[in-house]
């Protein structure tokens, strides 16, 4: 006959055996991995604090700070620059401008119109100690422009005083504006002067 399932096997009836001597126990540690908290929501770490980081003494030392002189040097050579260049060739371009209108109203008392191009350019050579005066004023503006543009570029790259060089590249771009702008309106009032 075989037995109900619903029923539980019988035991057998005999002497039980003595339960083994417990062992101690080692402190419980919680499980590591994930965990989810109640249905639906995200899963959690469990266990020990999770830490990132780098291996001890793997992360480079701080650099030193790098000097500002680039930027400095940069920032001084553009003011020179653009002051020297439009000082010089603004001064002299207006002494240039008046000495040859002066020298134009005197040869050709009626208008310039009727002038040729050699006797054009001849007005300019009572005054051509000023002209030459003008143009290295020029040149060397341009000289030392570039200059403080490259030495700008190269410290805002070096980070060796950025802040600086920034500000040389500025003026150094600048300053052919401001130059032409200057001079062509000093040239401009000499003229008005020599005419007057």
């Amino acid at each position: 006959m075989s037995q109900d399932p619903q029923t539980p096997p019988s035991v057998p009836s005999g002497p039980v055996p003595p339960a083994p001597p417990a062992l101690p126990s080692a402190p419980q540690v919680p499980p590591t991995g994930w965990v989810q908290t109640s249905p639906g929501a995200p899963p959690v770490p469990n266990g020990p604090p999770w830490v990132y980081g780098a291996p001890f003494g793997s992360a480079p030392a701080p650099l030193p700070p790098r000097p500002r002189t680039l930027g400095l040097v940069a920032l001084v050579v553009a003011i020179v620059a653009v002051v020297f260049a439009v000082v010089l060739s603004g001064a002299t371009g207006f002494a240039a401008a008046e000495g040859a209108m002066r020298h134009a109203i005197g040869v050709s008392p009626s208008g310039l119109e009727h002038l040729s191009e050699q006797e054009l350019l001849a007005l300019l050579s009572p005054v051509r100690g000023l002209v030459l005066w003008a143009e290295i004023g020029y040149w060397t503006g341009t000289v030392l422009g570039l200059t403080a543009l490259g030495l700008g570029i190269a410290a805002i790259v070096t980070r060796r005083g950025r802040g600086q060089g920034i500000a040389a590249v500025i003026i150094a771009a600048v300053g052919p504006l401001v130059f032409a702008v200057v001079v062509g309106l000093v040239v401009v009032a000499g003229i008005a002067a020599g005419a007057a």
